[in-house]
This record gives C-alpha cells, sequence and structure tokens, in this order.
C-alpha cells in the first residue's frame, strides 16, 4: 500500500483547522501532519512535518494566507490547496493565491463548519490527493505586474466575413491545474486588436470565474469577461466560461450555456467547447491546451484537427502537470508543442496563417 499523503492545514479559524483534522483523517490516503494558524507557523511547520499538501484557509483577512503562499513558494515549494469564501471578496482571493503559486481552490461551506465541510468532503479530499501529484509553480508576472509587450507577427487584416459562415478565426483556450497561472501569462500577451475571438475554458468552481475574468482584463489589452448565455463571439473578445457550466456556440457564434451534471469534475468541459467550435468554424478554429490533470481537450482537440484547424499544446517543462497536453498529444490532435513562454506568439501566428489561408481559398474560388 502507498504511503498517505501528508497534509499540513492552516488558517486563521480554529474551528474550520479542527474541522479540517476530523474529516481529512477520516480518509486512510491521508495523513494529516500538522495544524498552523499563521504563516510564522507554517514556516516553521514545513520543514521539520515535510507535508505533501498544504491546506490553506483564507479567512476575513486574505494577508496572511498569501504570505503563507508566498513564503512557502520561496523556501520549500509545496503544493497547496487554498480555501475561500464563494463571494466576489472571495473570488478575488482566490485567484491571487492561485497566481502566487496555489495549486488549486475550493469554496469553502458558508453555513456551520462540520455539515458543510462534510458535504464538500469528496471534492476536498479529490482536489488534496491530486495536488500531492502535482509540480507547483509560481505565475510568471507578480501581482500588479504587466507583461511587457511582445512583438507580434504581422496579422492581415480583414472584413468580419472570412467564411460563408461569417466567422473569423476562434481560439479555444482549455487549462485545469496551473491554468490560471498560465493565462495571466498568455491573455496579457494578446494584442487588443486581435482579429480572432477567444474562449478561455478552465477547470474552476462557479464563484471564482468571474473574479479571474476580471482580473485578466485588468492585466490585458484585449477585453476579456466572463460568457454569458446569449453573448456572440467577436474579434478582439475574450470570454471565460462560467464555472460549473458546460459552454457551446451555434452556427452563428451564439453562446449557449448549461450546468454541469458533475459541477466539480472536468468542468467546464473543454471537449464539449471545442467540438463545438469545430463544428461550426470550418476550419478557423485554433486549439491551445494548457497545463491540467486528466484528459479533458483530448477529444476536443482532435475534433479541431479533423476540421481542418490547428491545435497547439504546452510543453511538459513548463506544465504543472502534463496531463491534458499529453492526452491530446497521444490522440494524435496536436500540431505543436511549446513552452508557455511562446504561446502567445504561436497563437498570433497560427491566427495569421488561418486568416491568410482563407483569404486565397477566397481568391481561389
Amino acid at each position: 500500500m502507498s504511503a498517505s499523503v501528508r497534509v499540513l492545514v492552516a488558517g486563521e479559524s480554529r474551528a474550520m483547522r479542527s474541522a479540517l483534522r476530523r474529516m481529512l483523517g477520516a480518509d486512510r490516503r491521508l495523513d494529516v501532519v500538522g495544524l498552523a494558524s499563521d504563516a510564522d507557523e507554517v514556516l516553521r511547520s514545513l520543514m521539520h512535518l515535510l507535508p505533501d499538501v498544504i491546506v490553506v484557509d483564507v479567512g476575513i483577512d486574505p494577508s496572511d494566507a498569501f504570505a503563507t503562499i508566498d513564503r512557502v513558494m520561496a523556501q520549500r515549494p509545496t503544493p497547496m490547496v487554498v480555501m475561500s469564501a464563494a463571494t466576489a471578496e472571495g473570488g478575488e482571493s482566490a485567484i491571487r493565491a492561485l497566481e502566487l503559486g496555489a495549486v488549486d481552490v475550493l469554496a469553502k461551506p458558508s453555513w456551520s463548519v462540520d455539515p458543510g465541510l462534510g458535504a464538500l468532503a469528496d471534492d476536498i479530499i479529490r482536489k488534496i490527493l491530486t495536488a500531492a501529484r502535482v509540480r507547483p509553480t509560481r505565475a510568471a508576472a507578480r501581482p500588479g505586474e504587466r507583461p511587457a509587450s511582445a512583438s507580434h507577427p504581422s496579422l492581415p487584416a480583414f472584413g468580419p466575413a472570412v467564411n460563408d459562415s461569417g466567422w473569423t478565426p476562434c481560439v479555444v483556450i482549455a487549462a485545469s491545474t496551473g491554468g490560471p497561472a498560465a493565462l495571466l501569462s498568455v491573455i496579457p500577451e494578446l494584442p487588443k486588436e486581435l482579429p480572432a475571438s477567444v474562449l478561455v475554458v478552465q477547470h474552476m468552481p462557479a464563484p471564482y470565474t468571474h473574479a479571474f475574468a476580471h482580473m485578466l482584463n485588468e492585466r490585458a489589452a484585449i477585453e476579456v469577461r466572463e460568457a454569458a448565455a446569449g453573448d456572440r463571439l467577436a474579434r478582439g473578445l475574450v470570454f471565460v466560461c462560467p464555472g460549473s457550466r458546460h459552454l457551446t456556440v451555434d452556427a452563428r457564434g451564439t453562446v449557449a450555456l448549461r450546468p454541469a451534471q458533475i459541477p466539480s469534475q472536468d468542468s467546464p468541459s473543454a471537449d464539449l467547447a471545442m467540438t463545438s467550435v469545430a463544428e461550426q468554424a470550418a476550419g478557423l478554429a485554433i486549439g491551445v491546451v494548457l497545463t491540467g490533470m486528466g484528459r479533458d481537450a483530448a477529444l476536443g482537440a482532435a475534433a479541431i484537427r479533423r476540421s481542418g484547424g490547428i491545435v497547439i499544446a504546452q510543453d511538459e517543462a513548463s506544465s504543472v502537470v502534463y496531463g491534458m497536453p499529453r492526452a491530446a498529444a497521444d490522440m494524435g490532435g496536436v500540431d505543436a508543442t511549446v513552452p508557455l513562454s511562446g504561446l502567445p506568439e504561436t497563437v498570433l501566428a497560427c491566427v495569421g496563417d488561418l486568416l491568410s489561408h482563407h483569404l486565397r481559398m477566397g481568391h481561389a474560388s
């Protein structure tokens, strides 16, 4: 039998720490090796307890949770799962924690501690077991910093319709574990005048995707919004799929959303979004598969390639988890694998290639 995952529980609430210890300790796959009330205690415990995963409860004042994550990443990078309130402020805290280096987030219960945690037990344990298998990393851009603008390839200018259905290229970006940090590096590098629409499908709980879209919009030159039913894809616009929803588009690029049957797993579904765009965009789809656990996006990437589109994937060296990119490549659904730092330039080159190809085809006909 494999060794138990060693878990350190941190947070300012004694009641929450104790409840987590009881709940996690009941699972034989986990070993709660210690409790810590603040960043100093976490750092003191880090070296002699050697936890595999740290669970960080974000309290009323999130500054200590941020300090905990920041100092752990500097001293002994360790996978961290963050629990934050399902509120606007909690969403902002969760995204900031992911940017600092946490590998996953969980919306903590708003009702009494023990019953609330009991209802989330399976999800919490799943996230801890997943976190124990990943390599933690910090986002390339620190909070408040904006990446320097890169030199972009020349993109041809076209009218709104470049195929018979009126579609311009659509870039569908899929990500899971490690994805928020990767997206905070990629999206701000896209130009405001990008002649393509962008869909971001990030596995993330429903309360947090709005805050994530807001943070991306603040950092980027291109406009970023959380998608809503009835929105239409448009060039120079990034839509983030809402958490716990699946997104598809119709022939006019109109967004449809439906609840995920299992909100905590592969949700939103990259396979559904990519396949939908592949079916509608007639070869103008570009798939991007970023870091993440599991196989979501493998079927969608294959659908994009079959439609005549292009798929690129993040390489193993720059991925927190090389699960989703590997699965897409194993199915033959990837045209190129590139490091995270090269993804923005590669996406722009792919947009230019598709536009040029369809212009030539239009002239030939």
